[in-house]
This record gives C-alpha cells, sequence and structure tokens, in this order.
C-alpha cells in the first residue's frame, strides 16, 4: 500500500513540476527511482526532494524577462539584472546547466557576458536559478564606441548620425563597477546598448585616467600633448584626465622639449616630475602657409605673423588661428617638428557671406528701384551731414529696448556661479586646472566641462558638467572619494 503511494506521489510530483513550467519536453531528463520496495514514508521525502533539485539542475524555467546586466558576481556564482520595463532588480544564482548566448546564438561563458548587455532571461523564480540567458537580438548593439556625443542636459547621446534617448535608469558599468552618465568622459571607448530610440545599458571599455604635471615652472605657458589627443596649454597645478592606455606625451616651451612614454591606469592618478626630465636644445622649423583666400591673417599663439614668405616657429605645440572677412575662422593646434613644413587651409565661406551672395544674385533679376529725392529748394532743412531720415516705428523702438533688456540679461549671468559642495575638503580642477578645496565655486558660462576631485590617498574621479544658459546658480554634490587600499 506503501509503495503504491510512493509512486503515487512521484508521478505527481513530475507532472505538476512540468505543468507550471511549460517544458514537457526535458521530462525525460529526470529520472526519479524507487528506493524501497517494502515502501517507508521517508524514502517519499527523499524521492520529493531528489525530483525538486533535479527540476533545479535540468534548465527548466517558470519565468521568462527582459533585462540588462547589472553585475556578475564570479565567485559567489550570481548575476544581478534590471528589468527593462519597471526597472526592478534582482540577483539570481547560476551553475554549470545554465546556458548563455550571444545575439547569434553562439555559446559564451558567464566571463564573456557583458555588464550592460541588454538580455532575455529564463530562471526557476522558487529557486532564483538561472537557466537561460541571450544577447537579445532585437537589441541595438554598438561595441568599441569612440565617434559619439552626449548632452545630459537633453539626455541624449549621438553614435554616428544617429541620436539615441538616455532612459533614466541607465546602466552604466565601468571596470565591473557601476558608475554614472556623468562620470563618462569624452575619450572613453563605450560598448553601448538599447532597443529602438532608448539607451538602456553602457559598458566603458577603456576608460581615462590622471595626469599631474610636478615641478612644472620650465614649461608653464607652453604646451603638453598627450599621445595626441590631448592637448593643453600648461599651467600651474594642472591634473588632466588623459586616455587609458600607454601614450607618449610631450611638453614644450619656446622650442625646447621633453618627451616621455607613460602607462595610464583607469580611474588611477601618475605623477610625471618635470624637474628630473631632459630638455632638448632649443629648435625651429620655417612654415610654408597657402591659403585660400590669399587675404587670410594667420595668428600664432595669439601673434599676426606675416605668411608671405615661410614663418619661422620653435618646435612645439602652437595654437594657429587664420581669419578672413566673410569666412569661418579655422582655429587649431599644430605641431612643429621639422625644419620644414607646409600647411594649406582652404577656408570656408560663412553662411552670412552665402545668403548675402543668394540676396544679391536674387535682387538682380528684379526690377531696378529708382530713388527720387526732390529738388533742393524744396527740401525740408536736414541735419548737418545727414542725407536721409529712418523712420523707426512704436514697434521697432519697442523691439529695440527689448533687445537692450535682453543684452543687459546675458551680461549679468556672469554673475551667477557653479557650486560644488561636496565631498568637503578635496582639491577640485576645471578643465585641468586647480581651482581649489572644496567647497568652491566657478564662474557660470554655458557650455561643456571636466570637474576632476582629488585627494592624497583616494582614488581620484571625474565628472562630465553640461552647464545651461538658466539665470541662477547651479550647486553640485558629489559621492565621497573611495578611499585607496594601501593607504
Amino acid at each position: 500500500m506503501i509503495r503504491g503511494k510512493v509512486k503515487y506521489l512521484t508521478a505527481v510530483l513530475v507532472a505538476a513540476a512540468c505543468t507550471l513550467m511549460g517544458c514537457a519536453e526535458n521530462v525525460s531528463s529526470i529520472h526519479l527511482t524507487n528506493t524501497s520496495q517494502s515502501g517507508d514514508e521517508s524514502a517519499v521525502g527523499t524521492e520529493m526532494e531528489t525530483a525538486v533539485n533535479e527540476l533545479n539542475r535540468s534548465g527548466i524555467y517558470d519565468s521568462e524577462d527582459a533585462a540588462i546586466v547589472v553585475k556578475k558576481d564570479l565567485e559567489a556564482k550570481t548575476v544581478q539584472f534590471q528589468n527593462i520595463s519597471s526597472s526592478r532588480r534582482y540577483t539570481l544564482n547560476y551553475d554549470g546547466t545554465t546556458t548563455i548566448y550571444d545575439k547569434n546564438d553562439q555559446a559564451l561563458s558567464m566571463e564573456q557576458l557583458k555588464e550592460g548587455s541588454v538580455v532575455t532571461v529564463r530562471f526557476y523564480k522558487p529557486r532564483k536559478a538561472l537557466a537561460y540567458v541571450k544577447e537579445n537580438p532585437n537589441c541595438v548593439s554598438y561595441s568599441n564606441v569612440r565617434n559619439y556625443s552626449m548632452d545630459l542636459r537633453k539626455g541624449t547621446l549621438m553614435i554616428g548620425s544617429e541620436l539615441y534617448n538616455i532612459s533614466g535608469h541607465v546602466v552604466v558599468v565601468s571596470d565591473g563597477r557601476e558608475t554614472d552618465m556623468m562620470e563618462v568622459n569624452q575619450m572613453d571607448v563605450l560598448s553601448v546598448w538599447g532597443y529602438k530610440n532608448m539607451i538602456y545599458g553602457i559598458n566603458v571599455e577603456k576608460g581615462h585616467g590622471y595626469l599631474r604635471l610636478q615641478n612644472e615652472d620650465y614649461f608653464v605657458d607652453g604646451w603638453i600633448d598627450v599621445g595626441d589627443s590631448v592637448i593643453r596649454k600648461v599651467e600651474q597645478e594642472m591634473m588632466l584626465v588623459v586616455p587609458e592606455g600607454t601614450h607618449t606625451v610631450t611638453v614644450s616651451h619656446k622650442g625646447s622639449s621633453a618627451t616621455q612614454e607613460i602607462t595610464f591606469a583607469r580611474n588611477e592618478e601618475m605623477a610625471w616630475d618635470l624637474g628630473d626630465v631632459e630638455i632638448t636644445v632649443v629648435q625651429k622649423g620655417t612654415v610654408l602657409f597657402t591659403l585660400t583666400p590669399v587675404t587670410a591673417k594667420v595668428y600664432i599663439d595669439g601673434r599676426e605673423v606675416d605668411v608671405s614668405k615661410p614663418v619661422t616657429i620653435e618646435y612645439g605645440i602652437h595654437q594657429m588661428r587664420i581669419m578672413a572677412d566673410g569666412y569661418d575662422t579655422v582655429a587649431q593646434y599644430i605641431k612643429v617638428a621639422e625644419p620644414s613644413a607646409n600647411i594649406a587651409v582652404e577656408l570656408e565661406k560663412s553662411e552670412e557671406e552665402v545668403a548675402e551672395e543668394k540676396s544679391t544674385a536674387s535682387s538682380e533679376t528684379t526690377s531696378n528701384q529708382t530713388l527720387t529725392r526732390a529738388d533742393d529748394d524744396d527740401e525740408e532743412e536736414e541735419a548737418p551731414g545727414k542725407k536721409y531720415q529712418t523712420n523707426v516705428s512704436d514697434d521697432d523702438a519697442d523691439e529695440e529696448d527689448e533687445s537692450d533688456q535682453k543684452s543687459e540679461v546675458v551680461s549679468s549671468a556672469s554673475n551667477y556661479k557653479v557650486y560644488i559642495d561636496a565631498p568637503d575638503g578635496v582639491e577640485a580642477y576645471l578643465d585641468g586646472n586647480y581651482i581649489g578645496i572644496t567647497p568652491v565655486s566657478f564662474k557660470k558660462t554655458p557650455g561643456s566641462y571636466v570637474v576632476t576631485l582629488r585627494k592624497n590617498g583616494y582614488q581620484p574621479r571625474s565628472y562630465t558638467l553640461q552647464i545651461d544658459e538658466e539665470e541662477k546658480d547651479v550647486n553640485y554634490s558629489f559621492t565621497d572619494l573611495l578611499k585607496l587600499e594601501d593607504s
């Protein structure tokens, strides 16, 4: 009698499990054995527990989800996910039976599964057991993106020519640590995942480190070049955000220069003592300019040069500006490192000039208008030096008054400031230049800036700030810096 009950219970258990999970095809992989012919109620419990355990290990699931991979713990064998629609987070356990695929159905290891990727997840909810993960083939994905721009005020990310919105719950992961969009620097290399026009996950494949100059007095007002990706004028107490990796770094001033190859680790600071470097002797090169239009003027480091003949320029980095009436100004850096070089620049006509040319061409096709003027005897007396009088209507006058008021408002915007309130007591750098110890402030001017926070014994951190044009102060409070383990 007991033996019959054992068989009946195990059969019901298998049927119920398969009905719940909709995976009848997996039943054949489950084997239940009758351990006692005489029957024993403890054997029933043992068989039931064995059946449940094998169900958990068989890849059977009762839930499916579209989610973002947030964090992996390879030691604990857990993965944290974030539901795309609700942003709810949950953690699942995985083992050797968990299957992982990329969007092309190629098998992946858990190490290869990227944080930030958008995936389809199948799991057994009672045991939080992860059965299946696959990169969602319907999602938008980009790998190793360098050509992008972000506008955090509008919440958009431009990749090439494609514009995407950034989800308010976007998952951003850098070196296994979840971070914030403000900590993404424009020089970082990203992998990006989204759906339709919305970005949900970002993984920073290559991030940024920091370069702090020491004993830089000789090179102040000169230039520093980090791998041709960061070019800045040298100032006292600088701390530059630089790309992760090994780069050739050159400082130059008045024709003298020093070069060193430096490896920058992500989120770590490197100090370069310029007091110990070998400085090359002053060298100069000649540059021949070919300009269109020929009337354009050239300025090197703010000083106009005569381009009718070769221009002698000291070796190093220089700021070049080329200007001409009716044309867009060209402003860029040039590196002089050879005895002679040629620079050819063709300026583009400004939009106003193009519009004026079109207007002139259009007016030539219309009939000429004749301006008539009364005889001198019939004219009213005019003010000295004044031939014609322009009539201004009341509406025009109102517009002029309004314009004046707007000008006053714009000029008063310089009175507003950006405040860095927290963390307290750390060094603050604005675009690499030291501005003080927090809490600190700087003049509010619309644009994009990078604020770097530093303190001895702590990991430096930088944030991209995109300052708006609103006529009010802006306050930022950031999280505390992480203490270095060896400090």
